[in-house]
């Protein structure tokens, strides 16, 4: 799948700048989908620098064409759209059996994390054009609920620990998976689960160097009400987890 994205970005007709996103987030239906341009992602670690990546996200939603036409750039790239599909489906099945075991460590009476297809989406990253660069991909955790980070082809993945020590588990060419926290179950919880901070490095690369990963996240319907576990009693919020999107990502900047 990730060698597919990697020569869809390549391709110039069709051409995947055709599908480039028109709004963050995309709240109607689903989660964000469509193609996001090299460097057009600035981290707020980032001091105004983008990542050097191009990356799509291939949403629940766009799977089921909705809203219609969200689908036409799977149709368009139709050998990385069967890989994608296959893809989210069994990583959706292990981000669910994630979720069970994740609320059976939340106290009693907990809510469902109602993780929904369609909202949730699939994130596919070609990074490229490396140069000197050290950092790939400055220090984040993830907005949403759960995350699902796929066998990236290569390593520089990195995880910090609460003493604050780096870690880089072994995962590049392996069939391990790992779960991560967002910021959405860190609120819900009460902050009994911290978000999973981590960021991507790398040492100089010759030209040529690409580096391809996936990760899925995770989230319940945007129009569903916010949550909170405190002191064992459940709160519902009076907003949405749409809004709660909407927050988050105006601390990312987009050239």
């Amino acid at each position: 799948m990730m060698e597919e994205f990697a020569s869809a970005c390549a391709s110039a007709s069709p051409s995947l700048a055709d599908y480039t996103y028109s709004s963050i987030p995309q709240l109607n239906v689903g989660g964000t989908h469509g193609f996001f341009p090299y460097n057009s992602e600035i981290p707020r670690l980032a001091n105004g620098v983008p990542d050097p990546k191009e990356f799509i996200h291939v949403s629940g939603a766009m799977l089921a064409d909705q809203p219609p036409g969200a689908g036409d750039v799977l149709r368009a790239f139709p050998a990385f759209g069967a890989h994608a599909t296959e893809v989210f489906d069994l990583a959706f099945q292990l981000i669910s059996l994630f979720g069970e075991i994740v609320r059976g460590m939340m106290p009693p009476g907990t809510p469902e994390l109602d993780l929904s297809r369609e909202a949730t989406n699939l994130r596919v990253i070609h990074y490229r054009d490396v140069g000197d660069r050290k950092v790939l991909a400055h220090e984040h955790s993830g907005i949403q609920m759960l995350g699902l980070q796929l066998p990236p082809s290569d390593q520089g993945l990195q995880y910090v620990l609460h003493d604050g020590t780096w870690v880089e588990p072994v995962i590049a060419g392996t069939d391990v998976v790992l779960c991560n926290i967002g910021r959405m179950l860190t609120s819900a919880s009460d902050s009994r689960f911290r978000p999973s901070t981590h960021r991507v490095h790398t040492k100089a690369m010759p030209p040529g160097y690409k580096r391809l990963s996936s990760v899925l996240f995770a989230y319940p319907p945007h129009k569903a009400r916010q949550w909170k576990v405190v002191d064992g009693e459940v709160m519902q919020l009076n907003a949405t987890w749409g809004d709660f999107i909407e927050n988050r990502f105006q601390g990312l900047g987009k050239s």
